[in-house]
């Protein structure tokens, strides 16, 4: 039985994010989710000194997040051993993962990797690392059925559905827009319909 260290080779990048006729995402699209966040962040007055990238693969969203937060140090979380050697990142589990809080946490479409266990204690670890904003996305069973490329998107993973996700997301987090989340000790100043809807 191949590990989840070991799946996640050169092949697996190569296919997913080196190969213009199968990959998933680009440049391009880490420049646009960085803006994003960093419009988000930036808007609610969260300072960003260090950012943790927890499955930043080969590390799209390093140059961008750069730019928008100049002098936050960077760094990236990622189980693949070929990763981590050819990169430097960090290598483990969020599950596992122990580190000192972060002001900004990125976790983009990793913990579908994960089983239920595992998954449990990533989003709970993501409460004790994060110490400001969280950017969460995770590839659920109606996105798989309803807006995944199927054709391009890895189907060896855990579909769940999008509460199991929020009940979790919510001891530790408040949703603001766009999957940008805030540490619950903060209290951000919404108007009525900048806040959540229900």
């Amino acid at each position: 039985m191949t590990s989840r260290a070991q799946r996640f080779d050169a092949d697996f990048f190569e296919r997913y994010y080196g190969d213009p006729a199968t990959r998933v995402a680009d440049a391009g699209d880490a420049e646009r989710l960085a803006g994003l966040v960093a419009g988000v962040v930036r808007y609610h007055e969260v300072p960003v000194r260090r950012i943790l990238d927890a499955g930043c693969g080969i590390g799209l969203l390093r140059a961008p997040l750069a730019r928008h937060f100049p002098g936050a140090r960077y760094e990236g979380l990622e189980v693949s051993e070929y990763l981590c050697r050819r990169h430097g990142w960090h290598q483990g589990s969020l599950a596992t993962f122990a580190a000192e809080p972060y002001d900004l946490v990125i976790c983009h479409d990793v913990l579908q990797y994960l089983d239920d266990r595992s998954a449990a204690r990533a989003l709970a670890n993501l409460g004790r690392l994060t110490r400001g904003a969280l950017y969460f996305s995770v590839l659920t069973r109606r996105d798989w059925r309803d807006a995944a490329d199927q054709s391009r998107t890895d189907r060896d993973v855990h579909l769940r559905s999008a509460d199991w996700y929020r009940r979790r997301l919510r001891r530790g987090f408040r949703h603001l827009a766009a999957g940008v989340h805030l540490a619950r000790p903060l209290r951000p100043i919404l108007w009525e319909l900048e806040a959540p809807w229900a």
